[in-house]
């Protein structure tokens, strides 16, 4: 699993140790991966932290399952920043992929 964020490398360091995640998280600072799969926020700026009165892009919240191919098998998106994928959801997503995948000869 990995996580993308807008954040700087810095800031997405310090939210990975405040909560304690195992999991490969990367700050897209420039939007590079996020405009890659099509995912900033065209309306949606925030705060940046530390400098008052500036504000940067946003990524769409979004889940994305690739496979060991690179191909997109499932999406799940929202255009509400606040709103994130559902645990269950994407957990239930991964493993019908996984299924199909060892079914599959």
């Amino acid at each position: 699993m990995v996580t993308v964020s807008a954040d700087t490398v810095d800031e997405t360091a310090r939210m990975k140790s405040k909560l304690g995640l195992g999991m490969i998280m990367l700050g897209d600072e420039s939007l590079a991966v996020i405009d890659l799969y099509g995912v900033r926020h065209q309306q949606g700026i925030a705060a940046t932290p530390g400098k008052r009165g500036m504000f940067r892009p946003l990524a769409i919240p979004t889940a994305i399952l690739v496979d060991a191919e690179g191909i997109v098998r499932w999406i799940d998106q929202t255009d509400d920043y606040r709103l994130r994928s559902d645990a269950d959801r994407v957990l239930t997503a991964v493993r019908q992929a996984l299924t199909e995948t060892a079914t599959t000869p």
